[in-house]
């Protein structure tokens, strides 16, 4: 009787629905991206995710920032600048 209880105490949660859809929406956009451009071209955009985690880490959570975030944030704009120059 464990399992039913556990599907709704996690189905019912505000936070694990929005996971949820933020996943499906996600993987939504990441298939209409691929369908309109090449893929050697959309991937590296994907670790723009790097970038935004350190960003909203720092606003949201207060981490602290320092020389080394910032020079590898750099590093990964400029290599995603420089493949998206390749296409």
């Amino acid at each position: 009787a464990i399992i039913p209880f556990y599907f709704e105490f996690v189905f019912t949660r505000p936070l694990v629905l929005s996971g949820f859809a933020s996943a499906f929406l996600a993987s939504m956009t990441w298939t209409l991206a691929i369908s309109k451009f090449e893929l050697s071209y959309a991937y590296p955009f994907m670790s723009l995710n790097f970038v935004l985690v350190v960003i909203l880490s720092f606003f949201i959570f207060h981490d602290k920032m320092n020389v080394y975030k910032i020079i590898g944030l750099f590093f990964i704009c400029l290599g995603i600048f420089i493949l998206s120059k390749g296409r």
